[in-house]
């Protein structure tokens, strides 16, 4: 999931106007903003398809400190408390961890069984109802589960704008839902990792000016 995300931050952001929007933006985003330089790094592992575009056919084979509900909570909340210090805002941790927490949820909705619960064994539960499988559903699904949230609790002013904003993020992710191309454009797990980072920065970057 993508933009779905970024609806929680909406979400999250009506309730709790205390804490900055980009507080909200980036705690949705946390997971997959760590994961990518984990990757990078070699201390997680994902498997990319060459032949196949579809992102039911991304193999997550270990994710635990940045996709667990757990251990990647409790990683964000320590990141929670140093941002709370910086911000002089004792709201932003606990709120930043459940931004965060909100990720593996939703993830869970279209991953497949490979989200770990706990993240600190290798024999841990691993979740997922795989709505990825059904790819042009799942690409339906995600887009009006963010615009209902957008139109619910986004200022009036701003609605329109998010909501393009978030047509045009979700339309560029348009060949993982229905495989367009016969061969996967980010054949290479580091190159889809450093397109997910910038992908997430790029939405963060763009919503926090239409809203800030």
């Amino acid at each position: 999931m993508f933009i779905g995300h970024f609806a929680i931050a909406f979400l999250l952001w009506s309730l709790v106007p205390g804490v900055p929007l980009l507080v909200f933006l980036v705690g949705v985003s946390f997971p997959d903003l760590f994961w990518p330089f984990l990757v990078l790094a070699g201390v997680e592992k994902v498997k990319v398809n060459r032949d196949s575009p579809l992102q039911k056919d991304i193999e997550f084979e270990s994710y635990p400190l940045s996709h667990s509900l757990v251990l990647t909570t409790v990683i964000a909340f320590l990141v929670g408390l140093v941002i709370a210090w910086y911000l002089n805002n004792p709201l932003v941790a606990p709120f930043f961890a459940i931004a965060s927490a909100s990720h593996w949820i939703l993830d869970t909705i279209v991953h497949k069984k490979d989200l770990p619960v706990l993240g600190f064994s290798s024999k841990d539960v691993k979740v997922g109802f795989g709505l990825w499988k059904r790819g042009p559903l799942a690409f339906v699904v995600e887009y009006l589960f963010y615009a209902v949230i957008v139109i619910f609790t986004v200022p009036t002013n701003s609605i329109l704008s998010i909501l393009l904003l978030g047509a045009i993020f979700h339309l560029i992710n348009l060949n993982s839902f229905f495989g367009l191309s016969k061969k996967n454009p980010f054949g290479n797990s580091k190159i889809y990792a450093v397109i997910a980072l910038i992908g997430f920065a790029f939405f963060i970057f763009f919503a926090q000016i239409i809203l800030g």
